[in-house]
């Protein structure tokens, strides 16, 4: 059963405190006050080699700090977008009390590798409407290492409101591009130099932390340079209670980069054997309390963890009761090194019996890092099996370096985890590298399959298909490979495929069809659609996880105009329980909203409302976030249609949207109601600018839909605007690549102003001003048009000065174009979606006002009315 894990149990909370002060700390406040003079830039980068005091430096500042401050203490594991924001997200919350944005842990959601500018406009959009300012800390960020993080980080910085300061502590220089930021001033930076120790402070540091006896200036001196004042060398020797004359001379042969080990060493050995045991035994440890310290070291291994946490020099609690410990990381690193010198079987019995320890009491993510560290394979792939999909669900990147660290003919051997592994790879925006390992893939199958029954064969080629598949559609856009792969999958795996078809991470969309990216004029075209679809449903049938297909399917129905079919398809997906338990609004959201657009071009209002407000309520009961600024937002349209903007205004107030605001690639649905919103209250050419914009992002991350909806909405500001040959040239664009897919609802939905711009640019076509050769068929123009007569007042969708159209309705006039091109009456009736009847009385119609007793006669006439 695929389930979601408690969100919260993946957090450590202890991440985000403030560390607290050491209890013989050195006051330093000059670096105070210079942290101080940068809040009113945007950022500080404190930026030292490890041991200078930076985080001790910044948690003094932050714990005297007059405003909320947001801690984040960063490790490896980090390095995964999601879990990084969420960490930020829930600082930011502990330090303003606990309360949480509802905003921000919508737009949460949205983040997948990849993709964070959906959620990070969302959080901008929160803390600018912050009343006190805020610092946030990012602790140790030198470790992080992913490009996703560091270009979201840059992204946030970019956009960042006044009120809000950002501090980094970092062993390195951050990579973000600078150059800007510096000469505008945006960024503040205390570097190495001012962190080293002077006399007074190693003076202090000395006096505080030797009691046996006071050395001399002239022996601080010395070691003052020896040691460059890197602060915890010189705290470390305060440990070496023998510290003496030999020890002080001993140091200057210490130089460069050796200086920190050797110091490391000089305390390491003072201490005696059981001590140095006790220490190499806990150092695999991420993170250590007295039971899992026992367990690795001995039944006095709480006493011993008990007395080092007390001299409060190596380690580092990470709870307010004390019982979670870290090593400094210098020290931690050291300690292992000497550990893995000295025997590493050792080494990897420690990693074992930590990851034994941790499985026993459910830390299971803990427990496969120690099994995989201790190359303990089994084992982490029994539980990898167990967890895979809580696993994959929650962090890709973490999935990924798992599965990585195991051997390939391993993993190989492992079909669910080595196709999981490249699945995951997809995920992550790593197409290369996931091609490659499917082409080893191939490889190996050539070369084992004489040795595997047919059952372990098929199961290999259904993984292999569905993984080439999911690349074909989601990278190379390539339909028709896709629909190859997923017909090849289900020979093999009749009954499915078990890997993971979704991420969590992705945002919660209006529109299943429109998510999926394609070519522009080559996105589902009708010859392959409706065989990808079906092959598509019938494989995901087998598992149960067929609604979301059906779905995307109704909503391609529905934008072809073939309405009862649509509503057929999503009803089937809403009746489907493949999303009963995990995020069921990622189906009925879109199912409803397409179902109230249905029902509102059949003018059955009340059900047309009614669809879209009981998704609201389920949304409500379900505490599905996301939904309420989507919904609304149809709500408001409807009701915009209807000629009342009150709740559209209304809806761009609650949400606080502006045209001047960031985009993501995810909020185009929000933001293109914004500029039908600005379109309808005078605001036109702030419109025609913002739907410019939705329209380059909506390309460059090819949403055809998207770009041909925002194409339409340009065509009609810009006759609005009087600039009458730019909206027929942009509203040609727009049917040149909607005509190869059969999109007709795009443009119907716009309604009365659309369909008067159709009908002049027919009257420019008839008269021959659009000559050029990818123009789209009139046949198609007219097909669309014919379909704005039902909702469109009396008049506005016929050509006012051709004569023929003055005779003829939209629809006849749709039926004249087909019996121009020689169309038979069963391709029209196919092409117009209606019955054989309902044609024929439109031909007799069509007869009858143009005095033609035949086909022939009737066109002969028609063309006589066109001049």
């Amino acid at each position: 059963m695929i389930h979601a894990p408690n969100e919260a149990d993946a957090l450590i909370y202890s991440k985000l405190r403030i560390p607290s002060p050491p209890r013989h700390g050195v006051h330093r406040p000059q670096l105070i006050a210079r942290l101080n003079d940068g809040l009113h830039r945007k950022a500080a980068f404190v930026v030292a080699p490890a041991g200078y005091g930076k985080t001790t430096l910044v948690a003094d500042w932050a714990s005297k700090l007059d405003r909320p401050v947001a801690w984040l203490s960063l490790d490896g594991k980090d390095n995964d977008l999601v879990r990084f924001w969420r960490y930020v997200a829930k600082a930011v919350e502990k330090a303003q009390g606990g309360e949480s944005d509802s905003a921000v842990s919508a737009a949460a959601a949205t983040l997948a590798p990849g993709q964070y500018e959906s959620f990070l406009v969302s959080l901008l959009n929160v803390w600018n409407g912050l009343r006190e300012p805020l610092a946030i800390v990012f602790d140790d960020w030198h470790v992080i290492d992913d490009g996703d993080i560091t270009a979201s980080v840059s992204f946030l910085l970019e956009y960042l409101p006044p009120q809000v300061h950002l501090v980094f502590a970092s062993r390195i220089q951050p990579t973000f591009s600078k150059t800007r930021w510096v000469s505008r001033e945006w960024i503040h930076d205390i570097p190495m130099e001012r962190l080293r120790f002077d006399l007074r402070e190693t003076v202090e540091l000395f006096r505080a932390n030797t009691a046996h006896r006071e050395l001399r200036r002239e022996e601080l001196e010395r070691l003052l340079h020896r040691t460059e004042g890197w602060v915890t060398g010189l705290k470390l020797l305060t440990f070496a209670s023998y510290v003496s004359e030999s020890t002080t001379q001993s140091l200057q042969g210490g130089v460069g980069g050796r200086l920190e080990q050797f110091l490391l060493e000089e305390v390491f050995h003072a201490m005696d054997e059981t001590t140095r045991r006790f220490l190499t035994s806990i150092s695999v440890l991420q993170r250590m309390n007295g039971p899992l310290c026992e367990a690795l070291a001995g039944t006095h291994g709480a006493t011993k963890l008990a007395e080092l946490a007390a001299s409060n020099l190596f380690l580092i609690p990470l709870d307010e009761e004390g019982e979670w410990f870290r090593f400094h990381h210098l020290f931690g690193e050291f300690l292992l090194k000497q550990l893995k010198t000295q025997n590493t079987a050792e080494a990897d019995a420690l990693y074992r019996t930590a990851g034994a320890w941790c499985e026993s009491r459910q830390l299971t993510e803990e427990a496969v890092d120690y099994y995989l560290a201790g190359r303990a394979y089994p084992e982490a792939i029994r539980l990898l099996e167990q967890m895979r999909s809580i696993v994959i669900r929650r962090e890709f990147t973490t999935l990924r370096t798992w599965l990585s660290a195991i051997p390939e003919p391993l993993l190989v051997e492992h079909q669910y985890l080595y196709f999981s592994y490249i699945f995951s790879l997809l995920w992550a925006n790593e197409p290369e590298t996931a091609e490659r390992y499917l082409q080893q893939a191939e490889r190996h199958y050539e070369a084992a399959r004489s040795g595997w029954d047919e059952e372990k064969q098929n199961r290999f080629l259904g993984y292999l298909f569905y993984v080439r598949n999911f690349k074909a559609t989601s990278y190379d856009m390539d339909v028709m490979k896709g629909l190859e792969y997923i017909r090849l999958s289900l020979r093999h795996s009749p009954k499915g495929t078990d890997l993971i078809f979704a991420s969590p991470h992705t945002p919660l969309a209006p529109s299943i069809f429109r998510s999926y990216n394609g070519k522009r004029g080559e996105h589902l075209p009708r010859g392959m659609s409706d065989t990808f679809f079906s092959s598509m449903i019938e494989f995901m049938s087998q598992m149960g996880l067929q609604g979301s297909t059906q779905v995307c399917y109704g909503e391609l129905l529905y934008e072809r105009n073939e309405l009862d079919e649509a509503e057929r398809y999503l009803k089937l997906g809403l009746q489907g329980r493949s999303q009963a338990n995990f995020q069921p609004e990622k189906v009925y959201v879109p199912a409803s909203l397409f179902l109230s657009r249905i029902a509102n071009a059949r003018r059955d209002f009340a059900s047309a409302e009614a669809w879209l407000e009981d998704a609201v309520r389920r949304a409500r009961a379900d505490g599905a976030a996301e939904a309420p600024i989507l919904l609304d937002a149809e709500l408001a349209a409807f009701r915009l249609d209807r000629g009342d903007p009150a709740d559209a205004l209304d809806w761009v107030e609650r949400y606080k949207l502006s045209a001047d605001d960031p985009v993501s690639v995810y909020q185009l649905f929000v933001y293109t109601f914004l500029v039908r919103v600005l379109m309808e209250t005078g605001r036109a050419s702030e419109a025609l600018g913002l739907a410019e914009k939705l329209h380059m992002i909506a390309v460059k991350n090819h949403r055809p839909m998207d770009a041909i909806e925002l194409e339409a909405l340009q065509a009609t500001l810009l006759q609005r605007l009087d600039r009458r040959e730019q909206a027929l040239l942009t509203l040609e664009e727009a049917l040149r690549f909607a005509e190869s897919d059969d999109y007709v609802r795009v443009f119907v939905d716009k309604g009365p102003a659309l369909a008067e711009l159709f009908t002049e640019y027919v009257r420019q076509r008839l008269r021959g001003n659009f000559r050029d050769r990818s123009t789209p068929s009139l046949a198609f123009v007219r097909k669309v048009l014919s379909c704005f007569g039902a909702g469109a007042p009396p008049g506005t969708a016929e050509p006012a000065e051709s004569a023929l159209a003055s005779v003829l309705t939209p629809r006849e006039l749709a039926i004249f174009g087909y019996m121009e091109e020689g169309r038979g009456n069963a391709e029209i009736a196919v092409a117009l979606g209606i019955g054989m009847g309902t044609l024929k009385a439109h031909i007799n119609h069509i007869y009858s006002k143009l005095q033609a007793t035949s086909r022939v006669e009737a066109i002969r006439r028609g063309k006589e009315l066109q001049g």
